[in-house]
């Protein structure tokens, strides 16, 4: 296995469990709404300030990681492959 799959395989592996997570918090849509392209910040309705709240929080606990206010931003929370980004920056 290369070092490219294997970081494909976290990459998956991180979008999957952030889109539990966003089931969770937000479960007005079906399950194949979510997916790495789908846009979050400013195109879900339901996507607030407390669901940007509670979504940190979950992915802190989930993913052992720390957001600092910078990490607070418009561009990543876009969509859920800017997340996953995010997450595996902080990981």
């Amino acid at each position: 296995m290369t070092s490219v799959q294997s970081s494909e395989q976290v990459s998956a592996q991180t979008t999957a469990q952030l889109i539990k997570l966003l089931i969770a918090i937000i479960p007005n849509y079906d399950e194949s709404f979510w997916h790495a392209e789908t846009e979050l910040f400013g195109a879900i309705a339901e996507f607030d300030s407390m669901t940007l709240v509670t979504l940190i929080g979950e992915m802190e606990e989930s993913f052992d990681i720390t957001l600092d206010d910078d990490d607070i931003s418009a561009e990543n929370f876009a969509s859920v492959a800017s997340l996953t980004e995010l997450v595996l920056e902080r990981s």
